[in-house]
């Protein structure tokens, strides 16, 4: 018969909890599944049906169950969580970016519609982007390649390793990465209404009397909204560039070995 004293059962239970800890936070975090749209109740219980599957296979240094030194511990595992889910967070921000800024190129600042996801108010096309990087991040089963590296973190990044500096400063310089591709994506449109505002001025000046802003608004509007047409074809391909960047970045930053 099997039978385990209250140490052994508290080590057991500390064993579950810090594996569960860190896939808790990164669901938390974690687009589409972190959002208002799917309740706490249900990202807790595929945290404990991962953190179950995973707890037997997670490497657990020595401690003490019940001294202070757990609560470290338990902060390291957050904090990881979170940076992971952070990170599939920026390649949903730099399409949801590329939307502003396409919007106000195309003139289409001014109309804003309701996020249910986050509880904003964002622009049309930020949203309209944002919603196909979300079908394409379910489409070609990121949330599954993210489950991977999750799971594999507890191997480049063991539990009671501690907190590197050196790895939090590569996130922060994340943020770069996302306003360039940001910046790449809505760049043609940029270009295009550039040259159309140079033409328009030009014909305003040899034309004074046309009344160029009623008659530029509605052109570079619809040329706009061609442009958004037109990228639909090459969305899918623009998003898995950038998602093959990321977990390039994932393997060489923080040593991930999984090919995304």
């Amino acid at each position: 018969m099997l039978e385990l004293n209250p140490d052994q059962l508290l080590a057991l239970a500390f064993s579950f909890l810090l594996p569960f800890f860190r896939i808790g936070a990164f669901l938390m975090a974690l687009p589409l599944f972190g959002s208002q749209l799917v309740s706490v109740r249900v990202r807790l219980i595929f945290a404990f049906i991962i953190a179950i599957i995973v707890t037997p296979v997670v490497p657990i240094p020595e401690y003490d169950a019940i001294s202070p030194a757990i609560i470290p511990l338990i902060a390291e595992q957050l904090v990881i969580g979170l940076v992971l889910g952070f990170v599939v967070t920026v390649l949903f921000q730099v399409f949801a970016l590329a939307g502003q800024l396409a919007a106000m190129k195309a003139g289409l600042g001014f109309a804003m519609s309701n996020d249910p996801a986050n509880g904003v108010t964002v622009a049309s096309m930020g949203q309209y982007y944002m919603t196909m990087a979300g079908l394409a991040f379910l489409g070609t089963n990121g949330h599954l390649v993210m489950i991977e590296y999750l799971v594999e973190s507890f191997q480049y990044w063991p539990i009671g390793e501690g907190f590197d500096s050196e790895r939090y400063w590569d996130i922060a310089l994340l943020g770069g990465w996302l306003f360039e591709k940001a910046l790449l994506v809505v760049l043609p449109l940029a270009v295009a209404t550039l040259i159309m505002n140079l033409s328009f001025g030009v014909v305003a000046k040899a034309s004074a009397q046309l009344n160029i802003f009623a008659l530029g608004f509605p052109i570079i509007m619809v040329f706009s909204l061609w442009f958004f047409w037109i990228m639909l074809e090459d969305f899918l391909n623009i998003y898995r560039l950038f998602f093959q960047e990321l977990t390039d970045w994932l393997r060489l930053t923080l040593g991930a070995s999984i090919d995304g």
